[in-house]
């Protein structure tokens, strides 16, 4: 099945991907590090730095061992 969306279309599902993430979810474990990190007095740059690590390694997680998939349509249909 093929299917064109202009972007004011692919801007809802992505929007309603993210929200069903982050329904789904909470705060992931790389937010909850992040804001661990922030607390624990690291400066910003070191704690983005990080946070895109734990991030890409729990997308990674949740796509492949996990197979979740609100994370395999998201990244299908967005190429993250």
């Amino acid at each position: 099945m093929k299917i064109e969306l202009n972007d004011d279309q692919l801007k809802i599902i992505r929007r309603a991907l993210s929200d069903a993430i982050e329904k789904h979810i909470g705060v992931s474990e790389a937010q909850g590090a992040f804001l661990n990190n922030i607390d624990n007095g690291m400066n910003m740059k070191k704690a983005k730095e990080q946070f895109e690590i734990d991030n890409r390694k729990e997308w990674e997680y949740l796509m492949y061992v996990e197979k979740n998939p609100l994370y395999l349509l998201y990244d299908y249909l967005f190429n993250r």
